[in-house]
């Protein structure tokens, strides 16, 4: 009898804990922290409204929320902590000196670099910064449904480990247990903090946009996974304590070997560059000079993954259960999508013209035969376009060629350009970059019917008809 009393007082005191768990009511707005000195010239940068925002409103909320959440997962990271902070305030300086608008304008709340969820974090905690950089993990690979499903994701199966946790008797902080216990951060916050670290990242690709390019010409060329795992909530925090655990090393100049992409894929979020040593190509050093990575910290990138042919860089493979309201989980896979994210007509005509030229070389016409075919077919109706004895033809290449949407006219601009051996080697780069994506996806994007070399160009017939 003694014994069955006392197992009805523990289920009681176990009812009761649980209950005041459950209505644990922590208004997360109570507390703001000082951000660190590093992050200071940021604060500076960020419109008035913006500001406020990150120190009292929804986006402090879902940054302390998530913070406290994921507390005690990752080891501390001091030193990539102040190397982040003095390069988000580079990079918010350098945007700054750039803004025109005026600062009493209608508009200039909301004009400026948006770094609101960096300044969320760097007000809440230390893990929430480092929440934000798995935010930027994520927004350079992820489009924003697929990022904001990953997040409830997350947080999903991060309140629930909390709650068996504290159900099994082990120890969980208190804000942990706060924040597992308040109801779920909706997708609309979640869309909010994707919203702020896909601006701030748009802004520092461009504020860093030498180095970008440097960077991303290297992993282009490789095909690395980020890992094996399909499940959401294990791969991305995996690859997120990689990340971080590998880059604390590199900033304080201990050299590093990676053959996965969560540490690739943070160089290029993260804006810090350490040196990178290629196995792969005959040993090759590539210098970035970072004076945020202290000397010795240098990557070296191991071998790349054979048969994703199809991927292109570092990739990634999930299995996302909330992208979709209903239904299955969706398998995907999607890699860096920042350097084709915004690019110009005129680049996006190379990426169509390789297209172009990967269909015309399943007929032995390689990249090159086929710009200097375009362009010999578009310097010959130059010709007529001059030739006064030839009245009626004359006016048909005048209007051709003035007709600069027309399709061929595009195309053979295209092939000039690529041609053209006169323009800087940064926008060779970047157009051989866009030709060899669209010559990848030749096959995606005509159709399989087609099969005259040149769309039957090289037919005397065509070209007089």
């Amino acid at each position: 009898m003694a014994l069955s009393r006392l197992q009805a007082s523990l289920a009681a005191v176990t009812n009761e804990v649980t209950v005041a768990a459950a209505n644990i009511n922590f208004d997360f707005t109570l507390v703001r922290c000082e951000a660190p000195k590093e992050y200071q010239n940021l604060g500076n940068a960020l419109s008035r409204k913006r500001k406020e925002e990150a120190e009292s409103g929804s986006p402090h909320i879902t940054a302390r929320r998530l913070g406290a959440l994921f507390e005690g997962i990752c080891p501390p990271t001091p030193n990539l902590i102040k190397a982040y902070g003095v390069r988000v305030s580079e990079i918010a300086d350098l945007a700054k000196e750039q803004t025109s608008e005026p600062s009493n304008s209608m508009f200039a709340a909301h004009t400026g670099v948006d770094g609101t969820s960096i300044w969320a974090a760097a007000t809440s905690s230390s893990t929430a910064l480092h929440v934000q950089l798995s935010a930027c993990m994520l927004v350079s690979v992820w489009t924003a449904p697929q990022a904001i499903s990953i997040w409830f994701e997350l947080v999903k199966e991060r309140r629930r480990y909390v709650q068996s946790s504290f159900y099994t008797g082990e120890k969980v902080r208190y804000t942990t247990l706060t924040a597992a216990a308040q109801a779920d951060i909706s997708r609309l916050h979640l869309a909010e903090w994707d919203a702020s670290a896909r601006s701030w990242l748009r802004t520092t690709n461009e504020m860093k946009r030498r180095e970008q390019r440097q960077l991303m010409l290297i992993l282009d060329n490789v095909s690395i996974p980020i890992n094996q795992d399909m499940v959401v909530h294990s791969s991305v925090l995996s690859a997120w304590k990689s990340a971080l655990e590998s880059m604390e090393k590199l900033v304080t100049g201990m050299p590093q070997a990676v053959n996965s992409g969560p540490t690739l894929l943070a160089l290029s979020t993260w804006h810090l560059y350490p040196d990178l040593l290629l196995p792969a190509h005959d040993n090759k050093v590539v210098r970035f000079l970072d004076p945020l990575v202290q000397s010795g910290g240098m990557l070296t990138v191991g071998l790349e993954n054979a048969g994703k042919d199809d991927l292109c860089g570092v990739y990634w493979s999930l299995s996302l259960a909330h992208i979709n309201y209903y239904g299955h989980p969706v398998p995907t896979s999607t890699c860096p999508a920042h350097n084709f994210a915004r690019i110009s007509f005129p680049q996006f005509n190379q990426a169509v013209f390789g297209c172009l030229a990967g269909k015309w070389a399943s007929n032995g016409i390689d990249l090159n035969s086929s710009a200097q075919v375009s362009a010999l077919i578009q310097g010959y109706i130059s010709i007529l376009a001059r030739n006064e004895t030839l009245p009626l033809p004359r006016i048909a290449a005048i209007k051709f060629l003035n007709d600069s949407d027309h399709w061929f006219n595009l195309m053979a601009t295209a092939a000039w350009a690529h041609l053209d051996e006169s323009s800087t080697y940064k926008d060779r780069e970047m157009d051989q970059k866009l030709l060899n994506y669209g010559l990848r996806r030749s096959s995606d994007f005509f159709p399989e019917e087609i099969t005259e070399p040149l769309f039957g160009l090289l037919n005397t017939q065509t070209l007089l008809d």
